[in-house]
């Protein structure tokens, strides 16, 4: 690697490491700060719901423009996204908002933020297709360090002082991601490089939807468990806060919790090609969504914050295992042309568990309290893992492997942490 890779590579970490950073105070501790502006769980959920349905709308839109207008880049997209959730930031900070344009403004922060995501993933790969040696696996495992130290000190300093420091800390925040932004190099984008679907084929592939669906044995199952998988995990990670409480968690206690989870992935992260080598992908999901059910029974019953903690050191084996392992997956029982498709179907399927875990999950803690939420969690993840099982079956002989264990990269929406 040349001094000018490395310096690359320094940046682009660091542009992980600020988006983590600034996902911390934003999304992980939302409850927290929305529910110190006299929200409900209920509508909680539903600002994280709506947020993460605009997001999935708004990146393929972004991607298509990306496409469109080559003097439109990476760069200036992120800079202009990062510049609205300023504006919003400014607003919850310096406007004396009731409760519906407070709504409104975090709503926005979120979506964007969610939207960023997969653009921030984008751009490394920008640079990659132009030749540049980037280690992509140690660059996104920077994003989860710099987010497991920012968890625990925000931890502390909303506990001595007031959740009012969290929009602050992320205008700080943003101001240095900006920054970073602009000193990147400028790339040529590449001839192959696309952030949507070709219009020529969009016809054709809404009317082979069913044909799709109807091709690969058993996809449908595999898509719903994949779906209630999700409804669980954003129980338990946007609803953190509120299971803590009841245990006597304070919110230092969120702050460790949440970077036990945030260390755990860090393994799986770096480590995954070489899993994969050793444990078919078949093998990693199926564990991966047995171990989610269990991690789902230790959260219901558990009667302190270190069990809770004890749960969250399953993360490793969870979310940071089931994610890459559906990616190849797909890759190995699709055809070429079928996987940017396969991916999207699995992130919509996300996004809808998703949306059923904030909107219900919400709704329970304030009829039901914890447990029945945690019991709803429960369920999802055992129906989950169940399809999972039944979804996820070796090839029959004559059935071809359209890939053994290689990647194809992901479409630009993303399941979200």
């Amino acid at each position: 690697m040349n001094k000018s890779d490395k310096v690359l590579s320094l940046q682009i970490a660091g542009l992980q490491g600020f988006y983590w950073m600034i996902f911390c105070p934003i999304a992980s501790f939302a409850s927290v700060y929305l529910l110190s502006k006299d929200f409900s769980n209920q509508k909680i959920g539903w600002v994280m719901a709506i947020s993460s349905v605009l997001a999935i709308v708004m990146q393929p839109a972004l991607g298509a423009l990306i496409d469109r207008f080559e003097k439109l880049t990476l760069k200036s997209v992120l800079i202009t996204c990062s510049l609205l959730c300023v504006a919003f930031l400014a607003g919850i900070v310096f406007l004396n908002t009731g409760l519906v344009w407070m709504a409104v403004f975090y709503v926005g922060i979120v979506a964007l933020l969610y939207t960023m995501q997969p653009l921030v993933s984008a751009l490394t790969f920008e640079y990659i297709n132009a030749g540049r040696n980037i280690n992509f696996g140690v660059t996104r495992a920077s994003g989860s360090i710099c987010f497991a130290v920012l968890s625990t000190l925000l931890g502390i300093w909303v506990n001595r002082y007031s959740t009012a420091i969290l929009p602050i800390i992320c205008l700080i925040l943003f101001a240095g991601y900006i920054l970073l932004i602009i000193s990147f190099p400028k790339v040529k984008r590449s001839d192959i490089q696309t952030y949507h679907t070709d219009k020529s084929t969009t016809s054709i592939e809404e009317k082979d939807k069913v044909g799709f669906l109807r091709r690969y044995d058993r996809f449908i199952p595999f898509l719903i468990g994949a779906g209630f998988i999700f409804m669980f995990h954003t129980v338990i990670n946007n609803f953190l806060a509120q299971i803590l409480r009841p245990l006597g968690g304070t919110d230092t206690d969120l702050g460790i919790s949440l970077t036990i989870a945030a260390v755990a992935e860090l393994p799986a992260f770096l480590a995954f090609s070489f899993l994969v080598a050793k444990i078919s992908t078949r093998s990693l999901m199926k564990i991966s969504g047995f171990i989610y059910a269990l991690r789902a029974v230790i959260f219901l019953f558990a009667a302190s914050v270190w069990m809770i903690n004890i749960g969250q050191v399953f993360q490793g084996l969870t979310f940071a295992v089931f994610l890459p392992a559906s990616v190849y997956y797909i890759n190995e029982i699709m055809r070429e042309k079928d996987r940017v498709k396969g991916q999207t179907f699995i992130t919509g399927m996300g996004t809808l568990g998703g949306f059923f875990g904030n909107v219900i999950g919400g709704r329970l803690l304030d009829t039901s309290g914890v447990f029945a939420m945690l019991l709803f969690g429960l369920i999802g993840a055992v129906i989950g893992a169940v399809l999972l099982f039944y979804a996820i079956r070796k090839p029959r002989a004559k059935e071809p492997v359209f890939a053994d264990n290689s990647v194809v990269d992901p479409p630009l929406k993303g399941i979200n942490k």
